[in-house]
């Protein structure tokens, strides 16, 4: 007989016998140096240890991660950078539609692998990630940021009360979830701004984040043309613009930040180089010129040459009057964003009527079409089609 007919599965039988059992999986070392501009799988071992009884855990204790470094990492040995966790309900969560926004202003993304519905594993995912990220690579412990989608959000909403240093939550296709409680003392600067589909079923929760949540939480939800669904991404970069400068513009100086303004400058000022608009520019250059005194920011040469450009474009938009329009459009928006953002409890309409009334002014014009937006949005929110 020939056995090795017989038996076709016998040789690999060997095979396994002489090599021996798999080696268990080890944690990605805390000195191995990783790629700027790259997403990495990293594997971190969980400060719980194996767990024999729960569904799911792995035996060795390793949970996972995919991290992403700024394309700069390694040429700004000194800096700290601000973190975003991304939580997906499908497990693995991606950048997805975020990506363009989150490698262009040079974030550090540390997305859960684990952490999916109806799994426990969520909670220790999250946990030997916050642990290693934060031995790993240098982000500002203080400057800590989560978005997730539908089950991802619900469990993002969790993080400032189980770890500190979050200053914002962008929670997509779901609302706030637990007990509003955990946004106060320490966690009482944390901003939350809430995004959801005009079809989505969870869009009811968007009342969760205007009216359950503390009154000094800021707070302010988008709901944009779609179903149960990440974000577009101009969506999103809205999101991030207003959750940024909640956490930067909105608080008091503090030294122990000096590389994240420097960060948040850098950005802008790259941004307004690239800008295709002149009211574009005329806002973000608005705000540069605050910025060095603000933050005692040290600007090498070469960035004083960049910056004072800035002040040559606005002698060019001082005798445009379409831009004066614009200026004005501006102005009026953020007033009106202003008084929704305030608007915590009672009736919508005067602020439904105040963005239609800028809308009206200021036809054909970029904070007019804001208006719309965000006139559509309150409407949505109040159940209006």
């Amino acid at each position: 007989m020939n056995w090795a007919k017989g038996l076709p599965w016998l040789p690999w039988a060997i095979v396994l016998l002489l090599v021996g059992p798999l080696a268990a999986e080890e944690p990605t070392p805390l000195t191995a140096v990783l790629p700027a501009g790259e997403v990495t799988t990293i594997a971190c071992l969980s400060p719980y240890g194996a767990r024999q009884n729960v569904p799911d855990w792995p035996p060795d204790g390793i949970f996972h991660y995919r991290l992403y470094l700024p394309s700069d990492y390694h040429d700004q040995p000194a800096r700290q950078y601000p973190l975003m966790f991304i939580a997906s309900p499908a497990g693995e969560a991606r950048m997805g539609g975020m990506a363009e926004r989150l490698t262009r202003d040079r974030w550090v993304v540390a997305m859960l692998a684990e952490s999916r519905n109806r799994s426990v594993l969520w909670y220790p995912n999250f946990m030997a990630t916050y642990s290693d990220v934060l031995k790993r690579v240098r982000v500002h412990p203080e400057m800590l940021f989560c978005t997730g989608f539908s089950g991802g959000a619900r469990v993002c909403s969790h993080y400032p009360s189980i770890r500190p240093g979050f200053q914002g939550l962008i929670l997509q296709g779901a609302g706030y979830s637990g007990r509003a409680w955990v946004l106060t003392r320490s966690n009482a600067h944390v901003t939350v701004y809430g995004l959801f589909g005009a079809r989505d079923p969870n869009r009811r929760e968007a009342r969760r984040i205007r009216r359950g949540l503390p009154l000094h939480t800021r707070s302010l939800v988008e709901i944009w043309d779609g179903e149960h669904a990440w974000a577009p991404a101009t969506t999103f970069e809205r999101a991030l613009d207003w959750v940024e400068d909640k956490a930067l513009l909105e608080a008091e100086y503090d030294a122990g930040l000096a590389g994240v303004y420097g960060w948040y400058f850098m950005n802008k000022l790259v941004r307004f180089e690239k800008a295709a608009s002149s009211i574009e520019r005329y806002v973000l250059r608005r705000l540069l010129k605050t910025l060095p005194e603000r933050w005692h920011l040290e600007l090498d040469e070469a960035t004083r040459e960049r910056f004072r450009a800035v002040d040559i474009a606005l002698r060019a938009f001082s005798e445009d009057d379409a831009l004066q329009r614009e200026v004005a459009a501006y102005d009026a928006f953020d007033k009106a964003l202003r008084a929704d953002e305030a608007q915590r409890v009672g009736d919508l309409s005067e602020i439904i009527q105040q963005y239609g009334e800028i809308a009206e002014r200021y036809p054909n014009t970029q904070f007019g079409q804001r208006a719309l937006i965000r006139q559509q949005s309150v409407r949505w929110e109040t159940g209006a089609p």
